[in-house]
């Protein structure tokens, strides 16, 4: 079953708009944490309503995905910020082309290297795809759509000069609320345009590749066969065991490392040595 159009789309372009509000001019840190969650919260919310359910071998990424994303807020150094986002970013697709499937321990390279092209396609092609469907079935249930759209714009015609003639009348009442009006009107400066094109366009894209990577999740991530299963070109370099001893280690030094940092916290001055070094150097 395929998402909602409208559902699906709404949920996107929040997260490119909440993409934008978080991070535009600002470096990562709790706000990548924060956005993590986000997505991950919209995504479920997409893909359980349609009744597309994770395999539980692909939600045992989740716990790795909140860990990396988390240290990206509990240590600032910038490789430490660097290869916690990548981790993270890494968890979700893997997550993203495995939500059906749940074979994530069982890929080799190759396996890796053909989901993520798979879902690097369904970026940039389903979503359109899904967009012709849908006009498709709008069409032949008839007009509904547009009889829909016509009162929202009646309404915003109407709305727009009563709430205009209202705001003067406020703003000249009252001295703060007619600064903040002032304000408000300062953001439509027509120097800011550039800037505010160039960050409706990269939310508008940022939510067309939402929408592919859910839509993907939804319907492509199913395991039906891997590369090499039937007939392995070569022996597996690791195996289950083994691959989960080298992300066990992982997760227990990036652990013991922030475990470290909380001395950094709560010592004050006292992190300073005599030769000068510092827990961030």
């Amino acid at each position: 079953m395929k998402p909602n159009p409208n559902r699906l789309w709404y949920v996107a372009l929040a997260l490119g708009w909440l993409f934008d509000f978080l991070f535009w001019r600002k470096a990562p840190g709790i706000n990548f944490a924060l956005f993590v969650a986000l997505c991950l919260s919209g995504g479920f919310y997409i893909l359980l309503t349609v009744g597309s359910r994770p395999d539980r071998r692909s939600l045992l990424l989740l716990p790795l995905i909140v860990f990396f994303a988390a240290v990206t807020f509990v240590r600032m150094e910038p490789m430490t910020t660097f290869l916690a986002c990548t981790s993270a970013l890494f968890g979700m697709s893997v997550l993203t082309v495995t939500w059906l499937g749940g074979r994530w321990l069982e890929y080799n390279l190759a396996d890796y290297f053909q989901r993520f092209m798979l879902l690097l396609g369904s970026m940039i092609a389903r979503p359109l795809m899904f967009s012709s469907e849908a006009r498709k079935l709008q069409a032949e249930a008839g007009d509904m759509a547009r009889s829909n759209l016509w009162p929202i714009l009646r309404g915003i015609a109407i709305a727009l000069p009563v709430v205009a003639i209202f705001a003067s009348l406020l703003a000249s009442a009252y001295l703060v609320f007619s600064q903040k009006l002032d304000d408000f009107i300062e953001l439509f400066n027509l120097q800011q345009i550039p800037e505010y094109i160039f960050r409706l366009v990269y939310i508008l894209v940022g939510a067309y590749a939402l929408a592919g990577v859910l839509l993907h999740a939804s319907s492509q991530s199913k395991d039906e066969k891997l590369i090499g299963e039937d007939k392995p070109a070569s022996a597996a370099f690791l195996g289950f065991t083994e691959a989960s001893i080298v992300l066990g280690s992982l997760a227990i030094l990036f652990a013991a490392f922030v475990a470290v940092q909380f001395r950094y916290f709560f010592g004050g001055g006292a992190n300073i040595h005599n030769d000068g070094f510092t827990y961030s150097v």
